[in-house]
């Protein structure tokens, strides 16, 4: 069985090679993502290169039909410990002074943070973690120099570049950084495929982005990453700015209580399969196979709840970049998921979806359609993608193959759950492009010789396009 949910992989120091890019590709790598938060330009672009180039390199073996998809995260509204020589071992009940700049004749460990206005924020946070919780310390004072004393709840280490969360504080800094917006004019200028956009608080910096774009003449898939609390509180407005969201549950883990992290999850991903928009379930689904070579049973559980909740993707982030097993990591993602949509086709054909519009009646009638049939899939004509992503929404347990003659539409909808797209050149005959469009899935092993499959795409009328549905055999 073809596995539906799509996988994320970070791109990294240990997944930076194009050997070992090209394995994670062949491995059921379906987008590459890149973490703006680590490493330089200079070597960002290096990776994007590596990545288109695979994508043709492939594509021409027909060995990767699909195609990889980029995305690229800002580094968004983040509080960062500096850089260190060694890292710090700290101790319980220990008092740490954390600055924005060095502190002379300090007796007491000083750890440096890369936010200004931190002895400001650090007053309205609940406590103070370090790397995803890790470690988490409670305010003693801030003195008068704007360093601030901290007291260690448990022990722990603190080193380089490690993210500072702040729950309950507003930090007193734009969401889109001046860096941010540098990474975003050098996305759009190396035409990445997705943006994700760090810390985003509210629907306005989305559209706000957006709005850059569109005066560069350029369209770039935004994805917004739900990490902060007033993002969760404006969930519904910024799903609806937005392109695509990720559930960050690193960051988002942090800010909100732990016990309230599944149902958060859990409506997130319905509230944006709602909407038609594609979701990402992201962050420590595999965390102990940066070590280990295989997983935990709560990991394992972990991926399957998050494809029987129906995301459409879900991602491997220090697993693959920096992990000691990157490919037994995707491996292991790719065996749940399969396992888990398996199980989930014996139970249940479709999914209910409000229809809002004709289209969806359209998009639902044709997965009706398909599963009465028994139909091996479903092909759709688009030379935008969303008929695609409509029929998607209805989480049929069968691929969507999405033939349209645009290579940027192809990548894009790698972020849809369940649509295989292949670029086909548009003909002014219509048979003749679906012909040569169920050539191209049969040579990718998407149909054979005697399947049936349902065909969506438009007639012409004298006054319009109509939209059709068709029963067809390979």
């Amino acid at each position: 069985m073809r596995r539906l949910t799509k996988i994320i992989c970070t791109l990294g120091p240990t997944a930076g090679t194009p050997r070992l890019i090209e394995a994670l590709a062949k491995g059921g790598m379906s987008v590459a993502r890149i973490n703006l938060s680590h490493g330089t330009w200079e070597e960002h672009r290096k990776t994007i290169r590596i990545v288109k180039a695979l994508n043709k390199t492939l594509a021409s073996r027909g060995k990767l039909p699909s195609g990889i998809g980029i995305l690229l995260d800002t580094q968004g509204a983040e509080v960062r410990t500096g850089k260190m020589a060694v890292p710090l071992k700290i101790r319980r009940g220990e008092l740490v002074v954390f600055s924005h700049k060095p502190v002379k004749n300090e007796r007491k460990q000083v750890v440096i943070v890369d936010h200004d206005k931190f002895a400001q924020d650090v007053r309205e946070a609940e406590r103070v973690l370090v790397d995803n919780g890790k470690m988490s310390l409670e305010l003693v004072s801030v003195r008068k120099d704007g360093s601030v004393v901290l007291k260690a709840i448990e022990q722990g280490v603190i080193g380089s570049r490690k993210h500072i969360n702040l729950p309950g504080a507003n930090l007193d800094m734009p969401s889109i950084t001046k860096n941010d917006w540098i990474s975003i004019k050098n996305a759009a200028d190396e035409g990445v495929d997705f943006l994700g956009l760090s810390f985003v608080r509210k629907a306005e910096e989305v559209e706000e982005v957006r709005r850059y774009l569109t005066k560069r003449g350029k369209h770039i898939t935004l994805v917004a990453k739900i990490e902060t609390r007033q993002a969760m509180e404006c969930l519904p407005e910024i799903i609806d700015a937005s392109d695509a969201v990720m559930v960050a549950r690193g960051d988002l883990g942090s800010e909100i209580p732990f016990e309230k992290m599944p149902v958060a999850q859990d409506d997130i991903v319905r509230l944006s399969r709602k909407a038609g928009k594609p979701v990402i379930v992201a962050t420590h689904m595999l965390e102990s196979m940066i070590q280990n070579p295989l997983p935990t049973r709560a990991e394992v559980t972990d991926i399957a709840h998050a494809a029987t909740c129906y995301t459409d993707l879900t991602m491997l982030s220090a697993e693959t970049a920096n992990g000691a097993h990157p490919l037994k990591a995707l491996d292991a993602m790719d065996r749940v998921l399969r396992e888990t949509e398996a199980h989930l086709a014996k139970s249940s054909r479709m999914l209910t979806a409000e229809i809002r519009t004709e289209r969806d009646a359209q998009a639902e009638a044709a997965v009706t359609q398909a599963i009465s049939a028994g139909a091996a899939a479903i092909a759709v004509m688009t030379r935008t993608g969303q008929t695609a992503r409509e029929i998607a929404r209805f989480r049929a347990h069968l691929p969507v193959i999405a033939f349209t003659p645009d290579a940027s539409v192809q990548r894009a909808l790698a972020l849809s759950f369940g649509v295989f797209p292949l670029v086909t050149p548009f003909k002014n005959d219509p048979e003749t492009t679906v012909v040569a469009g169920i050539a191209l899935a049969r040579k990718a092993g998407l149909l054979k010789k005697g399947d049936r499959f349902i065909l969506v795409t438009d007639a012409r009328t004298h006054e319009d396009n109509v939209s059709t549905i068709q029963e067809r055999k390979v």
